[in-house]
């Protein structure tokens, strides 16, 4: 089992090399053949110098002893500073040349990112494995490990190991105890590198929870909405305090391994400068000898110490590789998750529009990671040019019921059909653009108004009479002369107009308006109205909405009276439906809401 278990980690590792290695030279092409190049001319320029170095220094001890020729002596101190002076070159030229292939990489990683992102099912924004697994991905990202794990093996193969075999060739011509002798000491830096290796990443690995809910904390503190709440609570000093006690957990795990890290590496580098004296050691008695004469001395310790450092180098690399292609792994899981298919993939059927009726039969989901069922056995039907309202209190599952009706997210048992067809069948697209959808937690565009407006039909953007009219149909005509004109900003983060939340929430309702939809569902549209202003609107939308099939989700009763059908939810099932006489008579869960609620409305 161990062998299989093995067989498949060194499987996978291969596949993750390969798209890395594929991405690399696909997204910057010529800084990558550049790079190649540096590393090739970097393996070869250590024993390159340490020849020339050889013959220089011997031709000048012949010199001194009265022999040797001058010309020969200039002819190799020229060589030597002419291939220094563009190995240096093509050093500095290079090291841009990559920086501007890294970040075009990093930008295309990004991009691939963003797109995983639009086409997820929106269920997996509930599934918090999949966010742990979204925070290793951009971790790991942005730490610039794609570009980390070419660049090392290039190193590694190019540059490390070319530097171990032409400086193995030229020392063993002097003496053979020079390799052991490299080896031995810096082999522990490569057992060093994996066990501390795979130490790392399982921490980083059991971290991502809880960097995310540093970052959460963190967020309250840069939120102007929670910082003002915070400040007048007095409660600020407590979230200080978690966010303290979160960033000291993370880092204290980190501290603790990096301090591993610290006294291996400190053993590593004691037997390496052991090993570097045994080599001069060894030089000096190979000179003293005479195997070998004062010129090449100086040469074979200044060899030594370049490949002792081409070794250290390519087994820290290789020990370090399985970690990194471990991190790497953690980005193509996550790119890799399943999406929802477009149109052509799925053969999804082309929605015409609603022509009879929808139908929810014995539909049930529950969230994941949840045991708890949010919709359970919910069955009704919803005519076309139907106002129905969904009432309940909040958590007895309205929210998560428009959902399942939009087809946002899978019911895990029965269905949902319109005009007798399944929803999840239907190509997107051509579903979605019959929809208007306001939703309970709207989004405040800290953009223009007449983008807030638009941006449910961005087609529609210079249409200033639409938008207008959007505007009046919520209640929101003293806004355009507040915000100064269409075109100018809401909100105070770019130097906009501040608005109030009611009139945010006026927005979102004039922007699902705005949409030439047949169905619109409106999730809580009011809920920061007065009951009586919320009464007005609703009562000019269902009158605007007079040809349209429209849900209007909400926990307050002002509405039920101008409604076809209520269906008021309890624990996730449908508890009651009918007509607000109807479910009135029946002395239910209906009259205990408006009973409760019934004062708001008296002046109505």
């Amino acid at each position: 089992m161990a062998d299989s278990d093995n067989k498949n980690k060194k499987i996978k590792y291969f596949n993750i090399y390969g798209r890395v290695l594929k991405n690399y030279f696909k997204f910057a092409p010529v800084a990558s053949v550049f790079t190649l190049i540096n590393y090739i001319a970097g393996g070869l320029f250590p024993a390159f110098t340490a020849i020339t170095l050889a013959s220089l220094f011997d031709e000048a001890y012949n010199i001194q002893q009265g022999g040797g020729n001058s010309n020969n002596l200039v002819f190799w101190g020229l060589l030597y500073l002419i291939a220094y002076v563009a190995n240096n070159f093509l050093i500095f030229i290079t090291e841009l040349i990559i920086e501007l292939g890294a970040d075009k990489r990093q930008v295309q990683y990004r991009y691939l990112m963003c797109a995983k992102l639009s086409r997820m099912p929106l269920i997996d924004f509930e599934n918090s494995n999949i966010k742990d697994m979204q925070q290793r991905a951009e971790e790991h990202l942005y730490g610039g490990i794609m570009d980390r794990i070419v660049r090392s093996s290039l190193q590694l193969i190019f540059l490390n190991l070319l530097n171990f075999i032409t400086l193995a060739i030229v020392l063993a011509k002097y003496s053979l105890w020079f390799l052991p002798l490299c080896l031995v000491s810096v082999l522990p830096y490569s057992i060093a590198r994996l066990i501390r290796g795979k130490e790392f990443y399982y921490i980083k690995y059991k971290m991502a929870k809880k960097s995310r809910r540093l970052g959460y904390l963190w967020g309250l503190f840069t939120d102007r909405r929670t910082v003002k709440e915070l400040r007048v609570l007095g409660a600020d000093d407590y979230v200080f305090e978690k966010w303290t006690e979160s960033r000291d957990d993370v880092q204290n795990e980190l501290w603790e391994q990096n301090r591993k890290d610290a006294v291996s590496l400190l053993l590593c580098d004691a037997l390496r400068i052991i090993g570097y004296g045994a080599c001069i050691v060894l030089a000096l008695v190979l000179t003293l000898n005479k195997t070998v004469n004062v010129g090449v001395f100086g040469a074979c310790i200044a060899a030594f110490f370049t490949l002792q450092s081409a070794t250290r180098g390519m087994l820290v690399l290789g020990g370090e590789l399985p970690r990194e292609l471990a991190f790497a792994g953690d980005y193509f899981e996550y790119i890799d998750l399943p999406e929802e298919l477009s149109a052509e993939e799925s053969g999804g059927v082309l929605y015409s529009g609603l022509h009879d009726k929808i139908e929810l039969r014995n539909i049930s989901f529950k969230y994941p990671n949840s045991e708890k069922y949010a919709v359970k056995n919910v069955s009704f039907e919803i005519h076309k040019g139907e106002k129905i309202a969904i009432l309940g209190e909040n958590g007895s599952g309205k929210t998560t019921l428009s959902k399942l009706l939009l087809g946002l997210f899978p019911c895990e048992k029965g269905e949902v059909l319109y005009n007798g067809k399944i929803v999840k069948n239907f190509d997107k697209p051509s579903f979605y653009k019959t929809v208007s959808a306001i939703a309970q937690n709207f989004t405040q565009y800290k953009l223009p108004l007449r983008e807030n407006i638009a941006m449910s039909d961005i087609n529609s953007l210079n249409d200033d009479e639409k938008i207008t009219g959007a505007l009046k149909s919520a209640g929101l005509n003293e806004l355009l002369d507040k915000a100064g004109g269409l075109d100018n900003e809401l909100g105070t983060a770019f130097g906009g107009s501040e608005i109030s939340g009611g009139q945010w929430q006026k927005i979102a309702i004039a922007r699902g308006l705005f949409r030439e939809s047949e169905f619109i569902v409106m999730d809580e549209p009011t809920s920061a109205l007065d009951p009586l202003i919320e009464t007005e609107i609703l009562t000019k939308f269902i009158e605007l909405a007079k040809d349209k099939t429209a849900i209007i989700i909400s926990h307050r009763v002002g509405l039920c009276r101008l409604v076809d059908k209520i269906a008021v939810m309890k624990n996730g099932e449908i508890a009651e439906i009918g007509k607000h006489d109807e479910l009135l008579a029946q002395n239910g869960e209906y009259t205990r809401l408006f009973t409760a609620q019934e004062k708001w409305y008296r002046e109505n």
